[in-house]
């Protein structure tokens, strides 16, 4: 360490009479430590003049290569002794060793101090390249990247296989999918609530959830009751609560899921005929702990696909436990609350999933659609009364100074009108008078109308057969309530003389 230190002070010396002395520095490479030792003593005399007029360059170099044929060690040990004080100047350069013996990256700020030995060399160009060593032990900066091992506290991503095994379980067995579909419902339940899902909804102090009619819905339901009803009827199911689960597990069918071209209105997993449909959801990988991941789920041609599909599921259950949802099958319950009942625990989690389910059946009279088509027996001439739930508020004939057209049935705004009897759509359209209305020719050449709807569901040229929903009641047009205006005609003509009382063929 001394040698070294001696060195750099000596060197320091031979520098500055670099400019006037260069045979002393090329002498001086040969014997670098006795050199620096005879010059140290030259010095301590009057360090001042040795570069100046007193000392002979060329007589200080022969007597600095003499003494460097003597010996090496005993000129630094007189260096030692001549000047102590100088040495506790480059102590301070010894402290960036220790920076390389504690190699922990904590004590990188150390590595630092050597850029303070630096100061006195900024003369010298050479010195700062031994403070490049220092540099070193910046190296272990770079171990500080072990703080990456935080990136592998993403093992969120493990939970992936998670993923694998719900869809393997789903691919398995078709019917399975709808397990998974409990967790997606719970989240919806937990993150939306029910007025999110349906419009127009309140919840009673004591639980009860109650709903008013919204349009929005109505719209929803006109799409899919009769898919629902032609389900029901073949599979013994409640169409009402298979309408109020779509409502609810595809808002009202404003998902994406839900609408075309996917037509998933039960949010079931897996693939129907080949085709399936990739959306994120949330899954409960336990203890509530949710997660979202990427699902594949089925994808149908239209709703009456998606009903077919459920209701397959309800009536075959899950793989090993075919009676599963036996609970929701009309031929063991009574009403269709003992259906959502079943459900509620079973289909999803939600403690209240029966209560929501009920509260939409009750508003939107859900239960019509748990009935046949018109279960009226027809008359004598195959026609029956297009709507229920009605008061006739206007006869047919005449009335004071007019002629009244047809039969006027007063009923609730939005009532389904169902076709008298079969037949084709002839016109289905807006009329200054009649307002939204719709005329069906049937077998024979006789045509009936159907005025003042709120809303028609067919257009000119549909095949509808007898009871099937054509529209909704309404106050269209000149009409001062809500109410139907029906009409029977003798031919396609809808001229008065041709028209016949339509009392006379209903009653």
């Amino acid at each position: 360490m001394a040698k070294k230190m001696y060195y750099q002070k000596s060197s320091k010396t031979i520098y500055r009479s670099k400019k006037e002395h260069s045979l002393l520095i090329k002498s001086g490479v040969k014997g670098a430590t006795t050199l620096i030792g005879s010059a140290s003593i030259l010095l301590s005399g009057a360090p001042i003049t040795f570069a100046a007029e007193e000392a002979s360059a060329k007589d200080n170099v022969e007597l600095a290569a003499d003494e460097a044929n003597k010996t090496e060690t005993t000129d630094s040990g007189t260096i030692d002794s001549s000047t102590p004080v100088e040495p506790t100047d480059p102590e301070e350069p010894t402290e960036p060793e220790e920076p390389e013996e504690p190699e922990e990256p904590t004590d990188p700020t150390k590595p630092t101090e050597p850029t303070d030995p630096v100061k006195p060399t900024k003369p010298k160009p050479t010195q700062p390249v031994k403070p490049t060593e220092p540099e070193k032990p910046a190296q272990p900066t770079q171990p500080v990247k072990p703080t990456e091992p935080n990136q592998p506290t993403q093992p969120a991503e493990p939970t992936k296989p998670v993923e694998e095994t719900n869809t393997q379980q789903v691919e398995e067995a078709a019917p399975v999918v709808t397990v998974s579909v409990e967790q997606p419902i719970v989240s919806q339940v937990e993150t939306q609530p029910v007025t999110n899902l349906v419009p127009s909804t309140t919840v009673a102090s004591d639980g009860a959830i109650h709903f008013e009619k919204d349009e929005s819905v109505e719209s929803f339901i006109k799409k899919i009751g009769e898919p629902a009803r032609k389900i029901g009827q073949k599979e013994d199911l409640y169409a009402s609560v298979m309408i109020a689960q779509a409502i609810l597990e595809s808002a009202s069918g404003t998902s994406q899921l839900a609408q075309a071209p996917n037509y998933n209105l039960f949010g079931i997993k897996g693939s129907y005929n080949g085709k399936s449909a990739t959306f994120n959801t949330q899954e409960d990988t336990g203890g509530g702990n949710m997660v979202t991941i990427q699902a594949a789920f089925r994808a149908y041609e239209n709703y009456e696909e998606s009903f077919e599909d459920y209701a397959k599921l309800m009536k075959e259950g899950l793989s090993g436990s075919s009676d599963y949802y036996s609970g929701t099958w009309k031929e063991n319950t009574e009403t269709y609350e003992d259906a959502t009942k079943f459900l509620t625990g079973r289909y999803a989690t939600d403690t209240s999933y029966n209560q929501k389910l009920n509260g939409l059946i009750e508003t939107y009279q859900l239960t019509e659609y748990d009935k046949e088509k018109a279960e009226a027996e027809a008359s004598a001439q195959g026609f029956v009364v297009p709507v229920e739930n009605y008061t006739i508020s206007s006869p047919f004939g005449v009335r004071g100074a007019e002629f009244h057209r047809g039969l006027d049935m007063a009923a609730g705004q939005g009532e389904p009108i169902y076709a008298s009897k079969a037949g084709t759509v002839k016109v289905a359209e807006f009329h200054y008078s009649w307002g939204n209305y719709v005329v069906v020719e049937h077998e024979g050449g006789t045509t009936t109308l159907y005025a003042h709807q709120s809303q028609y569901v067919v257009k000119a040229g549909d095949q509808v057969e007898q009871g099937q929903i054509i529209g909704y009641v309404g106050s269209t047009g000149n009409s001062t309530g809500s109410h139907l205006h029906f009409e029977v005609c003798k031919d396609s003509s809808l001229s008065q003389a041709q028209l016949i009382d339509p009392a006379s063929v209903l009653f």
